[in-house]
């Protein structure tokens, strides 16, 4: 890879920081002005669940039926083969309705069920409990739990082609601390996640997983200095390891980075908002045969609610990803973006939106160029009724002829809820 090209995938690449602050802090947090929310996230007081009242908490149920055609279900390059799959999605979540203090609780599932290539049925789950602890006027602490049972996608780069899809858990647990008082604000915030990989069938035998095992320890730092009314600057540290429970073919994939980004919150007319950061990043593996990592870094999210009736978002993120690719430390996921969203009627919400992206190995010839574009349409019967329809187009380019493909999808949904 030239240097060229190094700096152009690097410069938006790290990890991904900026989302992890977010995913850090869990899912209880003060509620954001409006300004922030697009199209598709405000309240609509006429369609919005109320839940059910259950003492000191509101209960939201929810369950979902769709049925997607895929006309490329093992991502290949040739030879496709299509199918339609049934989609079942029960959900609840529960809300506290306290004066201090949050606590929510969520469980949900998916159960994909094949027409044809039923072998290819999975069932996904999970539990998760966030809260928030408001020590002072402006200060607070949260803290999440979660456990995820999940199933690889057969277009990941790390699928490795098993009879049936590649299941595992995962298992998180963050702890953070926010204090926001006058123009200066401070976070803390640390996260742990677990994958446990289950092995797979294959003809002849299994395929082992064990090699995938692995923890990942998550800490990060910020300051802020609020220069204009909702606007902050901030310089944002984060520290992150990686420990696998064994090596992979003799390879020991452990790794320790880090990364220091200096950014700012954008507020323009009330009418866009978003974050923009710009470091520096450092990843290096226990194992002399990986190749350490060292580069620039960023990231930018921005949305523009044009007017009361349309919303524009753009985004570019980056992250180092882990990889089984054998002598390939790991790649450089980079990705570019853009969305629109569209109040056509009060309840009729139409939106569209495409993603560009490269990752590229390091340690081996390699690079997969990603390319995603999608339409979507929510319909609002009531507050009890929805349904929905979407069109989903993915293609990935590829140095290894073997790893490319496109794939189209269309989903048509129908959900109740309380």
């Amino acid at each position: 890879m030239t240097q060229g090209n190094r700096l152009l995938l690097t410069l938006l690449s790290g990890f991904a920081v900026g989302a992890t602050m977010i995913a850090v802090g869990g899912t209880v947090r003060a509620q954001e002005p409006a300004r922030n929310q697009s199209v598709f996230q405000r309240s609509r007081p006429d369609y919005d669940p109320l839940g059910v009242h259950a003492g000191a908490f509101r209960i939201f149920p929810r369950a979902e039926i769709g049925e997607a055609y895929n006309d490329n279900i093992f991502a290949v390059k040739n030879n496709e083969d299509s199918d339609f799959i049934t989609l079942l999605r029960p959900q609840v979540r529960a809300e506290s309705d306290w004066g201090r203090h949050a606590l929510a609780l969520q469980a949900g599932a998916e159960n994909g069920r094949y027409l044809d290539h039923t072998h290819e049925n999975y069932l996904d789950g999970y539990v998760s409990a966030d809260s928030r602890l408001d020590v002072v006027y402006g200060t607070f602490i949260r803290s999440g739990l979660g456990w995820q049972h999940l199933h690889e996608d057969r277009g990941s780069p790390d699928d490795v082609q098993g009879e049936e899809p590649t299941e595992y858990e995962l298992y998180s647990a963050n702890l953070g601390i926010s204090r926001a008082r006058g123009l200066i604000s401070a976070s803390l915030d640390g996260r742990v996640d677990r994958w446990n990989w289950h092995n797979v069938n294959a003809p002849g035998g299994h395929i082992d997983q064990n090699q995938r095992y692995r923890n990942q320890y998550l800490l990060v730092g910020q300051v802020g200095y609020e220069y204009l009314p909702n606007t902050s600057a901030f310089i944002r540290l984060t520290g992150r390891l990686r420990d696998y429970d064994g090596s992979d073919a003799g390879v020991d994939r452990d790794s320790e980075g880090y990364a220091a980004a200096l950014g700012t919150q954008l507020n323009f007319t009330g009418k866009t908002s978003g974050e923009v950061f710009l470091g520096y990043q450092h990843t290096s593996y226990n194992d002399s045969s990986l190749d350490s990592y060292s580069s620039p870094s960023g990231g930018l999210d921005l949305l523009w609610n044009v007017t009361g009736l349309t919303s524009v978002r753009a985004f570019a993120t980056g992250a180092i990803e882990e990889t089984t690719s054998s002598g390939a430390s790991s790649y450089i996921a980079i990705r570019f973006g853009s969305s629109i969203e569209h109040e056509l009627l009060r309840n009729l919400l139409v939106g569209g939106a495409f993603t560009i992206g490269r990752d590229d190995y390091e340690g081996i010839s390699r690079t997969d160029d990603v390319y995603i574009a999608g339409l979507t349409a929510r319909y609002l019967i009531n507050r009890n009724f929805y349904a929905g329809a979407e069109l989903t187009h993915r293609t990935r380019t590829s140095d290894g002829s073997n790893d490319e493909f496109s794939q189209n999808v269309i989903l048509l949904r129908i959900g109740a809820q309380l």
